[in-house]
């Protein structure tokens, strides 16, 4: 639901009813992975998300308006023989089972309120849901919300999953089946120095969901007004100062793009430190070396040092500024995708 939140918010807060479709299995290759989220109005003439790549959205669609009249929870099998035309069989050959039903807050104004607390403070936790019940847990397992019953040992095993860090997953539950629903922090992307380069490349991470935040101690770069996609956050601090309140994890990626060592290594200091996913700098081979050479000097032994992408960014020939943000945010998804596959 992050991804598409921005967007569902005023459906979410003005207590709009709408049904949530969401792809529950899925085989490889299929266009969307488990916990793809289409939200349908309750009249069916807008959505917002995916659970495909827009194959099997009218029928899901039709079976989120039945829904939305019965309050029924439905499921729908998408596969190469029974639901995908024959030439997106061809294209895909992929099967997903999609769990289609109403949205918890629809019926329920204190979930839908507390789910949107959650997702506007872009906290991580869970909405489990299960035979017309609901709960919302933030991230250390803390009951924010609940909705008609939900049997004990089944927010149990919400708390278990939750705890372990697994994505969202339907299990069967007595007579039925639950949807544990993760809400996880929005994917972060730091950017060290807000240069040409860096302006493009908060844009294409926007558009792909990223939370960015920019810090550049130079107050002529460290501007809002330079930016037409305007970073979540931007600090004209050192990076030192900017990352103290910051507790840095594998979800969160960072591209040091200053060209000044006093800057960039700063930051990679911190990075390499931590469990960045994703470290890379900005730079020829000849300027990559010599930084090599500088943080081993500070005590980074060459395992950290092969953390640090450099030159950064995939080859593709790029030579404008547009191109080489495209390259480094190409880079960072490869490397997402890789580590999830």
């Amino acid at each position: 639901m992050q991804d598409i939140w921005a967007q569902l918010r005023e459906w979410t807060l003005s207590g709009r009813q709408f049904a949530l479709a969401t792809v529950v299995e899925a085989s490889r290759p299929s266009p969307r992975g488990i916990g793809s989220v289409l939200a349908v109005s309750e009249d069916g003439d807008s959505f917002i998300g995916s659970v495909s790549a827009g194959c099997v959205e009218n029928e899901v669609i039709q079976a989120a308006k039945a829904c939305m009249e019965d309050g029924q929870t439905r499921w729908l099998n998408f596969g190469p023989e029974n639901g995908f035309p024959w030439e997106i069989a061809l294209s895909c050959g992929g099967r997903i089972r999609v769990r289609v039903e109403p949205f918890a807050g629809s019926a329920n104004p204190a979930i839908g309120e507390a789910l949107g607390n959650v997702l506007d403070e872009q906290h991580s936790g869970m909405l489990l849901s299960a035979a017309g019940g609901h709960c919302l847990f933030d991230e250390a397992g803390t009951l924010l919300a609940e909705a008609g019953e939900v049997a004990e040992g089944l927010i149990q095993l919400a708390r278990e999953r939750l705890k372990s860090g697994a994505g969202t997953v339907e299990v069967d539950w007595e007579d039925g089946r639950a949807l544990l629903r993760v809400l996880a922090r929005p994917k972060r992307l730091f950017v060290i120095g807000a240069a040409h380069i860096a302006v493009h490349l908060v844009g294409f991470a926007r558009a792909l969901n990223y939370e960015t935040i920019v810090i550049d101690p130079r107050e002529a770069y460290a501007r809002l007004d330079r930016f037409p996609a305007a970073p979540d956050r931007l600090f004209d601090e050192w990076p030192k100062q900017a990352l103290e309140t910051f507790r840095i994890g594998p979800d969160d990626c960072v591209a040091a793009m200053t060209h000044d060592p006093k800057i960039d290594d700063e930051a990679l200091e911190i990075f390499l430190n931590g469990d960045c996913g994703y470290i890379g700098a900005l730079g020829s081979r000849k300027s990559h070396a010599a930084r090599l050479k500088r943080l081993a000097k500070k005590g980074f032994d060459e395992t950290a040092l092969a953390r640090i992408r450099g030159p950064i960014g995939l080859n593709i020939g790029s030579e404008t500024p547009a191109e080489i943000a495209l390259s480094v945010m190409a880079e960072i998804v490869k490397v997402r995708c890789v580590k999830r596959s």
